[in-house]
């Protein structure tokens, strides 16, 4: 057994808290629903958010995390706040939110002054949340859920606009096709814009209906130029390439509910863009990490389609209940059980490397 690395713990505490969040549906006396979206927003996501920066910011600054204790303090805080939240969730979003905004402060102090513009917008993306966080929990702010939401979906995006593509490009050309050019400006700005924009009003209550409509056109623009079909399952990519449909899929509903065209229930669209975009890239991005880590990039894994068939199911499953309420009853246990086999999964697969470490390769 190898030497456990940041990321890996920092997963693992994720999903944990991902699978406690639906744990009284499944296992009774565990955890608490009706808390179960501030769970994975305010838990769920920071922590794999934390793990993913682990990995991706020493290669954006081209230095370790330092000091070392540090950042294994940071993570011992989650594990403290997960444990607690076992007795009082409330107290532990709170002692989780500190432990973002610690981890936060941990970056960019290791961050050098010129590569702050490549950090900055995650990293102050990341502080606003767990501000978001302390309000959310210290005072009881109910609009607080909402406005998270809205900010790691944007912190999302900000991440699979970089990795996404990156790793999409490398299938594409290990595919044989020609080199991914990158995304015109006349594309990629006002996707950007639009995005944030609908993202704003839609967090806090506010009309979204043309912005988000803006945003889906130009982000269906975005993703044709990347043309994700000409690829090959490769580490994770067809479930990054599906978590970035959802994205796009998502702000349509939101248009179409906010102007008025369609009356659809808000919960299809939080749970498109949370399940269905979020939680799928998390687990796309973070297996496609995990692969690289423990040198298995090409190698074929059933484990790990089992956790990529389990999310997507899990995503239209928790959609499909919300959009047609006649099949609440039939699609929520499915999506719930779907849910608890991706993150079991998912513990298995990020585990793996450090328990059984893949054979030397003969030189």
């Amino acid at each position: 057994m190898r030497k456990l690395d940041p990321f890996r713990v920092a997963f693992v505490l994720a999903a944990l808290t991902a699978l406690r969040a639906i744990g009284p549906d499944i296992v009774p006396e565990i955890g608490d629903i009706a808390t179960h979206p501030n769970e994975l927003i305010f838990g769920f996501f920071s922590i794999q958010l934390f793990g993913f920066l682990t990995v991706a910011l020493p290669r954006w600054i081209g230095k370790p995390i330092t000091p070392a204790p540090v950042l294994w303090a940071v993570l011992a805080a989650h594990a403290v706040a997960f444990l607690w939240g076992c007795v009082d969730l409330e107290t532990a979003g709170v002692l989780r939110a500190l432990a973002t905004l610690s981890g936060v402060v941990l970056l960019l102090s290791t961050t050098p002054p010129g590569k702050t513009a490549k950090t900055l917008p995650i990293l102050g993306l990341a502080a606003l949340h767990g501000l978001i966080g302390v309000a959310a929990f210290l005072h009881g702010w109910p609009e607080a859920t909402m406005a998270g939401l809205a900010v790691i979906v944007l912190i999302c995006i900000e991440v699979s606009n970089r990795i996404g593509i990156a790793v999409l490009a490398v299938a594409r050309e290990r595919a044989g096709y020609p080199k991914l050019k990158p995304v015109p400006a006349f594309i990629a700005l006002p996707q950007r814009a639009f995005t944030v924009l609908a993202l704003a009003l839609w967090g806090i209550g506010w009309n979204a209906g043309w912005p988000a409509l803006a945003a889906f056109l130009f982000g269906i623009a975005w993703l044709v130029h990347i043309e994700p079909w000409r690829i090959k399952p490769y580490a994770g990519c067809v479930i990054l390439a599906v978590g970035l449909l959802w994205k796009r899929l998502a702000f349509l509903l939101l248009a179409l509910k906010d102007l008025g065209v369609a009356d659809l229930s808000p919960f299809a669209i939080i749970h498109a863009f949370a399940v269905g975009g979020l939680a799928t890239l998390a687990i796309g991005i973070a297996t496609s990490i995990v692969r690289k880590k423990d040198k298995r990039s090409l190698m074929p894994s059933l484990l790990a389609d089992v956790v990529y068939v389990a999310i997507a199911s899990a995503a239209i499953a928790r959609v499909g209940a919300a959009m047609d309420f006649a099949l609440y009853d039939t699609l929520i246990p499915l999506a719930r059980w779907s849910w608890a086999i991706a993150f079991l999964g998912y513990v298995l697969f990020t585990l793996r490397g450090a328990i059984w470490p893949p054979a030397a390769t003969k030189v």
